[in-house]
């Protein structure tokens, strides 16, 4: 039995193409297609930089927009990253004050006034000020 009023058959037909509310774009593939969800769409994203790279990407790779545009799938703006950790670097700045890829982790003085040192970075790459187990309020008792 034949549909006919599915895909360029149906009024509201846009060439296969959507924007999901997150502001990525979807492609219509077809749900043969190994990216494909249960709809036959496939993140436009994802395609493109798979073509760039030359293989099918793995689940644990994401795909890093350059410039912030989630709709700038051009190849020179997309770039593969291995993981979702690595993905969120990508997005951090200075002004978050949180550890950057590559940053020295350098040796600071605990802000209690004890004279302990410790790392400026905790593993999270969180910034620190105290010693473990220094606060405020030891401070002022």
């Amino acid at each position: 039995m034949a549909i006919w009023n599915t895909g360029e058959k149906n009024g509201f037909w846009k060439g296969g193409r959507i924007v999901t509310p997150h502001g990525y774009v979807l492609i219509r593939v077809g749900k043969d297609h190994p990216c494909a969800d249960t709809r036959g769409y496939a993140y436009e994203h994802r395609l493109i930089a798979a073509e760039k790279i030359g293989r099918p990407l793995m689940n644990s790779e994401k795909v890093h927009h350059i410039d912030g545009n989630k709709q700038n799938n051009s190849p020179e703006n997309l770039e593969v990253c291995t993981s979702l950790a690595d993905h969120k670097a990508k997005h951090r700045t200075k002004c978050m004050d949180r550890k950057l890829p590559n940053q020295e982790n350098i040796v600071i003085f605990c802000a209690c006034g004890c004279g302990n040192t410790l790392n400026k970075f905790d593993g999270y790459g969180r910034p620190r000020k105290y010693k473990h187990g220094h606060s405020r309020r030891k401070q002022n008792v």
